[in-house]
């Protein structure tokens, strides 16, 4: 399984969320506070405790010395905080449809509220846009706030032409203007 930094290699020309790997404490203010921080594993990074939000910088050294400890051969990184709508987008191999496209309603929630749907590909902006109308959760986009669905669809359509045979990109961050890549993993 490649991990968050091996997946943004492969995936530069999309909104990626700004990361940085820390390689000494210097690194740990080049981002804004309040930011996470990431251990680059390729598992399921909240449940490994992989991933926290830091307020302070006292807070990020302390952090970033307990994961260089629990992660030794992983890289550390520091990322923006996004705040917006949480979303999944994904990559699998299918016995029947070869490859398929999932999209949905994301972030820590993903599994509990398993508003999702799936696409053959190849498909086009057109389906997309379909697909994620029929999410249920999709009258919520609108309720407070308008947020950038075409960047969303134009996000969905490039990553169903990457070249993975699985890629789980959770949370994707949708806000008012953008749609922004927060964490991936992918084979």
């Amino acid at each position: 399984m490649k991990t968050l930094l091996e997946c943004f290699e492969k995936m530069k020309h999309l909104s990626l969320a700004k990361t940085i790997v820390i390689k000494s404490d210097s690194d740990l203010t080049k981002i804004s506070f309040p930011y996470y921080m990431k251990a680059s594993i390729g598992e399921h990074k909240i449940e490994k405790k992989a991933v926290l939000r830091i307020e302070n910088l006292s807070e990020a050294k302390s952090e970033y010395n307990r994961l260089k400890k629990e992660f030794p051969n992983f890289p550390i990184v520091i990322q923006e905080q996004i705040i917006g709508i949480e979303m999944i987008l994904g990559l699998k191999k299918d016995e029947v449809f070869e490859k398929i496209l999932l999209i949905g309603f994301g972030g820590t929630n993903a599994e509990t509220l398993k508003d999702v749907t799936f696409l053959s590909i190849p498909t086009s902006k057109p389906e997309i846009k379909f697909a994620i109308e029929s999410l249920k959760l999709y009258p919520s986009l609108h309720k407070r706030q308008k947020y950038a669905i075409i960047e969303f669809i134009n996000l969905a359509f490039e990553v169903s032409k990457l070249d993975f045979n699985e890629l789980d990109l959770n949370p994707v961050i949708l806000t008012e203007k953008k749609a922004v890549i927060v964490d991936a993993r992918g084979d």
